[in-house]
């Protein structure tokens, strides 16, 4: 497959999600589109997959099996990840899979022994220029020794998260907003400071409006000695911001694209950059991984950390205690 020709894709998963990330390229992008949907409903998803111009393939078999295939992306319910993952890595298909990657270690473990073909994790938060940014200074030295960041990224689910729907479920959303939105700061966590060594999590549920919980807040120590803390609260006003403390100055992502830079003697930098659409940026990483043009920026090693780190959550608060991950 050359570089000129558009990579073709098949969702896994149509729902809202799905489909957004559908939409993100279809249409629009040159290197990589969507050329079917993956669904035992063909009624349900007939209407958008004509819109959008899909084929509508009757199980992930068949997928596998197509030969105009080059890639699953995986937005299926959180629980059925790792299957879909043995069988892509099983079949030698490439499959990009929606945060959490899998919902505990073993699971992960488990799925990507099955074969050798490529698999990667759908961070997109990676793909924010403020956050790219931030990585570059670190690795450069700017920032110098990282102590501690600070990571929150809220919102209000009161009213969408229902009684019924799987995102409800404690199975598929443990301890609230970790599974939505927490995953990634856990994942930039781990890109500015590297891996989480233990956790140590408190969870609390004090809207009864909500079937999960409301506010839930992790204290990591990383393996470079570095600590973070991490904050999700599902019921009160949005927010998305990550603090990081070094040595040489700070940064702050006070939103998704803005980032002040500050020295220890006071003097300032802010960047701020236009909005992009991050799920497009990180379906087109895939297709160019696919086409062997680029390395896709998210390294299985620190998926696999951070799947830990997202276990380590719950052991932590089943455990009323610190755990190792």
């Amino acid at each position: 497959m050359t570089a000129t020709q558009s990579t073709p894709l098949a969702i896994l998963g149509m729902g809202r999600w799905g489909e957004r990330l559908v939409r993100s390229v279809q249409g629009v992008s040159d290197s990589t589109q969507f050329a079917a949907v993956i669904s035992g409903s063909p009624k349900r998803v007939a209407p958008v997959a004509d819109a959008l111009g899909l084929k509508v393939l009757p199980d992930l078999d068949t997928a596998l099996k197509h030969p105009g295939i080059a890639g699953i992306v995986i937005a299926t319910p959180h629980s059925r990840h790792a299957d879909a993952i043995a069988a892509c890595r099983s079949a030698g298909m490439p499959a990009l899979v929606e945060k959490p990657f899998t919902l505990t270690r073993a699971a992960a473990d488990a799925a990507i022994a099955t074969g050798d073909s490529l698999v990667l994790a759908a961070h997109n938060r990676r793909f924010l220029p403020a956050a790219r940014a931030v990585q570059a200074a670190i690795a450069g030295g700017e920032l110098g020794t990282i102590l501690h960041i600070e990571a929150n990224f809220s919102g209000n689910v009161v009213g969408r998260y229902v009684d019924g729907m799987w995102r409800s479920d404690t199975t598929e959303s443990p301890a609230g907003g970790l599974a939505g939105s927490g995953i990634h700061m856990i994942d930039l966590i781990i890109a500015f400071a590297g891996p989480v060594a233990s956790v140590h999590a408190v969870s609390s549920r004090r809207v009864p409006d909500l079937p999960v919980d409301d506010t839930m807040v992790a204290l990591m120590r990383l393996r470079s000695g570095a600590s973070a803390v991490l904050s999700c609260v599902t019921a009160s006003t949005s927010c998305f911001q990550l603090r990081v403390f070094g040595t040489g100055g700070s940064a702050d992502i006070s939103d998704q694209d803005t980032v002040t830079f500050a020295a220890p003697d006071g003097t300032r930098r802010t960047l701020n950059f236009p909005p992009v659409d991050i799920e497009r940026a990180e379906i087109e990483a895939f297709g160019a991984a696919i086409r062997g043009e680029a390395p896709y920026p998210v390294a299985m090693d620190e998926v696999l950390n951070g799947v830990s780190a997202f276990e380590g959550v719950s052991r932590s608060l089943a455990a009323g205690a610190t755990v190792d991950v």
